[in-house]
């Protein structure tokens, strides 16, 4: 048993209530197959880079979960008939740094950009 993320961008026009019912039936199947949920990160709506599926928004969720690949396979399957899923990755944790704090870090870089270009702006 390994732990694992998945991440999964939900279509932003689907209503709160549908996305946790969708969220829980991940979870089922990782439990279903002898799998431990672990938690899970939901971030906000968020404007993505390029259009999927004619979709311009879209919802994150971060599922932290240990099982086995047989379970990857499972979630794919039904990630892939679902038609609210945009996108969705599943990767192996090495445990040591979370996908999710990953959001952390690239708004701690975007201001350290920011204090950077207003000093040289006010140096001219």
């Amino acid at each position: 048993m390994r732990d694992y993320e998945t991440v999964i961008i939900w279509s932003a026009s689907i209503p709160e209530g549908d996305i946790e019912k969708k969220h829980d039936s991940v979870v089922e199947i990782i439990k279903g197959d002898e799998g431990t949920y672990k938690g899970s990160d939901k971030w906000s709506r968020r404007i993505l880079a390029y259009p999927i599926k004619k979709q311009t928004e879209g919802i994150y969720h971060f599922i932290k979960w240990n099982g086995s690949s047989d379970t990857i396979d499972i979630i794919d399957k039904h990630l892939k008939i679902n038609e609210d899923c945009l996108r969705f990755l599943t990767l192996r944790s090495d445990g040591e740094e979370s996908l999710s704090s990953w959001e952390d870090t690239i708004d701690d870089d975007e201001g350290e950009i920011e204090e950077e270009e207003e000093m040289e702006s006010g140096d001219q």
